[in-house]
């Protein structure tokens, strides 16, 4: 049985008296029995379940404290990059390095230049005679740079082809003082100076292996466009 309070009682009884005008009021209260606290309290119906309290949240860590960005790492941030729009030209880079290297090499000869024309005539006139190697045969060997040893002035060498070894002076000729045979044929009159001149600078060149800038210092006077001294 639930225990009523003493003041709602109290406060109960004496309305009634007003209403009633004081009648009854005796009654009622005989009648109603006081609550004492000897009468137990009904335990309530249900109990509700308090929520279970959030577990305590774990402490965050304390931010890490960052390394120091070294120089060089700064300055390549702020370097600028390379655009877009350049990346394909990079890539084309070898290509075009290929395609100058390969217009910087020397055109081939052609039947103008003098080393051309001056080969032409060493093998119509003295191929027959020397070799087309200039390895020698008939006449003695030109190759492997015995021309130049045996005439280390041109001039001399365009003598020698000029009047062969019937017009040249003394028993000898050459700087190694070789002995004529009378094997040489003398060219002039059979072709012009001009072509005896080829004729020597292409054995001094290709058989000699002398250098261009000097070999061509014989025909600098038949075509100076050829020469690049």
């Amino acid at each position: 049985m639930t225990e009523i309070p003493e003041h709602l009682l109290k406060r109960s009884k004496e309305r009634r008296s007003a209403i009633g005008g004081g009648e009854g009021g005796a009654d009622e209260s005989a009648e109603t029995p006081a609550a004492t606290t000897d009468t137990p309290a009904a335990a309530p119906a249900a109990v509700a379940k308090a929520p279970a309290a959030p577990a305590p949240k774990a402490a965050e860590p304390a931010p890490k404290a960052e390394a120091p960005i070294p120089p060089y790492i700064e300055a390549a941030r702020r370097r600028r990059r390379i655009p877009v729009w350049a990346m394909p030209v990079l890539a084309l880079l070898p290509v075009w390095a290929i395609i100058y290297a390969n217009s910087m090499q020397e055109p081939p000869l052609g039947e103008n230049d003098p080393i051309a024309r001056g080969g032409a005539l060493y093998d119509s006139n003295c191929s027959s005679c020397h070799g087309p190697t200039g390895a020698g045969g008939t006449g003695p060997a030109l190759n492997n740079g015995a021309v130049l040893q045996t005439w280390p002035d041109f001039e001399d060498h365009i003598e020698w082809v000029k009047v062969g070894s019937t017009g040249w002076p003394g028993d000898t000729y050459g700087a190694q003082n070789k002995t004529k045979n009378g094997g040489m044929p003398a060219f002039e009159g059979q072709l012009e100076d001009e072509e005896i001149e080829l004729i020597v600078r292409y054995e001094r060149q290709e058989f000699g292996a002398e250098e261009p800038a000097e070999a061509c210092k014989i025909t600098l006077e038949i075509d100076p466009a050829s020469c690049d001294l």
